[in-house]
């Protein structure tokens, strides 16, 4: 395994990346948006549209130690967008970051382990497992996934279309004849490849499809040239357990502050 400092800069500075052509695709996508960030304290603070979950700050507090002038900056940059303001933070940040937010009225509100892997002994190629070139059906096949319902709602599948359609993004579907049975994306940043979106239809979960889908990313990315895996899944869950499985391991927990308006 790498050193700890050079993991954590890595995958802070994919996942920066990875955001970054998200609002790119939402002003492609969805101009009314009006989706923007901007770099601040080693970090990005990204918004697009209210109720996003990548409207939200990464990586502040990475860099350098945190103002209160850059907490007062976030969280003018959210309320003035009617969105609440959210600023992740980990174990890894400036100890400053976490005594202003609290100092600003914020709170923890969810938490979530990021891992990493750089052992490609479980990777496996699946037949079952391809790229999928309808965005649309990937997009709506994975909602359905995570809302756990078969009838959406108009914009239900918004984010979904954002990951799909952000630039290096690959889309992989399992299928079962004609239906698709669980889907997935993957996204390359330099040496570094980041799993994401891996959800099992409700009809064809508990049959290792999850695992299949992350062996299968990790053999492509093993094939891409990338050294190192990253994902994140909730502590305890089903997701991270089967990261475990495929030779996963927690680098930190990270927490992500709310301030209620």
């Amino acid at each position: 395994m790498l050193l700890l400092s050079d993991i954590n800069d890595t995958i802070t500075r994919c996942e920066i990346e990875g955001i970054r052509r998200g609002i790119a695709a939402t002003r492609r996508l969805y101009p009314d948006e009006h989706a923007e960030g901007f770099d601040i304290a080693g970090g990005l603070a990204a918004f697009t549209g209210v109720g996003s979950p990548l409207s939200q700050a990464y990586g502040v507090g990475s860099a350098a130690p945190v103002t209160d002038s850059d907490v007062a900056r976030i969280t003018a940059f959210y309320e003035s967008r009617a969105a609440v303001p959210r600023v992740f933070v980990t174990p890894l940040a400036d100890p400053s970051l976490g005594v202003l937010l609290a100092r600003a009225g914020y709170e923890p509100a969810e938490y979530e382990n990021v891992l990493v892997c750089d052992d490609y002994s479980r990777a496996r190629r699946d037949d079952r497992v391809v790229i999928s070139s309808d965005i649309p059906a990937w997009a709506r096949a994975s909602t359905e996934s995570f809302l756990d319902r078969t009838r959406l709602e108009p914009g239900d599948d918004k984010i979904a279309t954002i990951l799909a359609s952000s630039e290096g993004v690959c889309l992989l579907e399992a299928r079962n004849g004609e239906a698709i049975v669980a889907t997935a994306a993957m996204d390359f940043c330099g040496d570094c490849s980041g799993l994401f979106a891996g959800s099992t239809m409700p009809g064809y979960r508990n049959r290792g499809w999850h695992i299949v889908m992350i062996r299968d990313r990790m053999a492509r990315a093993r094939d891409g040239g990338a050294r190192l895996l990253r994902a994140t899944a909730k502590p305890a869950s089903v997701s991270e357990n089967n990261f475990r499985r495929c030779g996963f391991e927690v680098l930190y927990t990270r927490t992500l502050w709310e301030r209620a308006g």
